[in-house]
C-alpha cells in the first residue's frame, strides 16, 4: 500500500511539473537513456546492444553505406575436392529454422562451433585452412583468421528461401568472405553482387565451387528461386589482409554472430526484453505518454529529415557520418513499436538514437 501511494505521489507531481512541457519531458527520457547508453552496461562487443542491432538492419539502407563500397566478387571453380565435400556434408545440421526477417527467410544457420562435435571442428579447421591457402594464392594477399573464427554453414531451404540486397557488417575493404557451396539439391539459387555502376550479376554454384567477395563493401543477395524442393548448403568463412584487425574481437564478434544468423531465439528475445524495459522505466519517469500524438509525430518527422540530409550534405565531424533513409527508419520504428508496445514510447527510445548518430562524438558512435 505504502508503495501505491508512493507511486501516486510521484505520478502526481510529474504530471504536474511536466504539464504543458514537452521538451523537457524529452530531455528527462534523452539524460537517463543517454547514462544508460555511456555506462556500457548494455553494450555488446564494446557497442550499445540496440545500436548494434540498428546498425546491423542499414546494412540494407544503400543511402547508409554507398559511400563506403569497393565492390569485388568473383567465382572460383571447385575450390574443394570431392574428399573436402564429403568430410563437410557429414557435419549434422540442426532442423530448427531462423527467425524470418524481412530480407531473409527460410534459411538455417549453423554457426561454429558451440554446438560442433570435435570431429566437426576439426573439419571445419581443416577447409578453412585449405581455403585460406587458395584465397591468398589468388588476391597475392596474406590472409589472417579473424580473433573468433566464426565459420558458419547456411542452408537454404526452398523458392522462399532468400537473403535480399545487403552488405555485411564492417564496410572495410580488409575484409575477406567466401562461400563454398558444399550441397546442392533441385535449382538453388546464385550470389549476386552489384558491380560499380550497381549492375547485378548472378554467380552459380555447383558443390565445391566458391565465390571470393568484399562483404562489407559489396552489395550482393541469394535471392528466391523457382524449385521449392531446392537446398543450398553454403560455408562461410571471413578472413582479413589486416593482422591488427585480426586481433580485434569485436571484428569477429558481431550481431549477426551474437543471434547466430537468427537461430538464437533467446538472444534475440534479450534484445526485445531490454528495449522494452528500458522504455517502460523510462517513459514512467519521463511521462512522455502525456506528450500529444501531433506534437510527437512531427517531432519524429524533423528527426527523419535530420538524419537523412545532414549527414548527406554535410561533414559536421560529428555522428557516424551515415545518412539514413525514411522508408528504412520507419522500418526500424515500426520494430520498436513491437519491442516496446508503445508508439510514443518507440518515437522517443528510436529519435535518441537518430539524433546520437548525427551529433555525438565520432568516436562513441562511429562504425566500419
Amino acid at each position: 500500500m505504502i508503495n501505491l501511494k508512493i507511486l501516486y505521489f510521484f505520478e502526481k507531481n510529474r504530471d504536474e511539473i511536466l504539464k504543458n512541457k514537452e521538451i523537457l519531458s524529452i530531455l528527462i527520457y534523452y539524460i537517463l537513456l543517454f547514462i544508460i547508453d555511456y555506462s556500457g552496461i548494455i553494450d555488446l562487443y564494446g557497442q550499445n546492444i540496440v545500436r548494434r542491432a540498428i546498425n546491423m538492419y542499414r546494412r540494407t539502407d544503400e543511402l547508409n553505406y554507398q559511400k563506403r563500397l569497393k565492390p569485388y566478387c568473383e567465382k572460383y571453380d571447385k575450390i574443394l575436392d570431392e574428399n573436402d565435400l564429403q568430410r563437410l556434408q557429414s557435419i549434422k545440421i540442426p532442423n530448427n529454422y531462423d527467425m524470418h526477417f524481412l530480407t531473409r527467410k527460410n534459411t538455417i544457420t549453423h554457426q561454429c562451433c558451440d554446438n560442433y562435435s570435435e570431429d566437426e571442428k576439426k573439419i571445419i579447421k581443416d577447409i578453412s585452412e585449405i581455403i585460406k591457402q587458395k584465397y591468398e594464392k589468388k588476391i597475392n594477399k596474406k590472409l589472417y583468421y579473424l580473433e573468433s573464427n566464426k565459420a558458419t554453414i547456411y542452408k537454404y531451404i526452398g523458392n522462399n528461401s532468400q537473403h535480399l540486397w545487403h552488405v555485411d557488417p564492417f564496410n572495410i575493404s580488409e575484409i575477406y568472405n567466401v562461400i563454398v557451396c558444399i550441397k546442392k539439391k533441385g535449382d538453388i539459387s546464385p550470389l549476386q553482387c552489384k558491380n560499380k555502376i550497381g549492375n547485378g550479376y548472378s554467380i552459380n554454384f555447383e558443390e565445391g565451387d566458391a565465390a571470393f567477395f568484399n562483404g562489407g563493401t559489396t552489395v550482393h543477395q541469394v535471392p528466391p528461386n523457382n524449385d521449392p524442393n531446392s537446398e543450398r548448403t553454403v560455408l562461410s568463412i571471413a578472413f582479413t589482409s589486416n593482422e591488427e584487425i585480426s586481433k580485434n574481437k569485436n571484428l569477429s564478434n558481431n550481431m549477426c554472430t551474437y543471434i547466430e544468423g537468427g537461430s538464437n531465439y533467446l538472444n534475440i528475445f534479450k534484445i526485445f526484453l531490454t528495449i522494452f524495459l528500458i522504455n517502460l522505466i523510462l517513459t514512467y519517469i519521463s511521462g512522455i505518454n502525456n506528450l500529444s500524438y501531433n506534437f510527437i509525430i512531427i517531432y519524429f518527422i524533423i528527426n527523419l529529415i535530420i538524419a537523412k540530409y545532414i549527414p548527406y550534405y554535410f561533414d559536421i565531424g560529428l555522428g557516424t557520418g551515415r545518412p539514413s533513409s525514411f522508408y528504412h527508419n520507419i522500418i526500424i520504428l515500426v520494430g520498436i513499436i513491437l519491442s516496446t508496445i508503445s508508439i510514443k514510447g518507440a518515437i522517443i527510445f528510436f529519435t535518441y538514437f537518430l539524433i546520437s548518430d548525427v551529433f555525438f562524438f565520432k568516436r562513441w558512435v562511429e562504425y566500419d
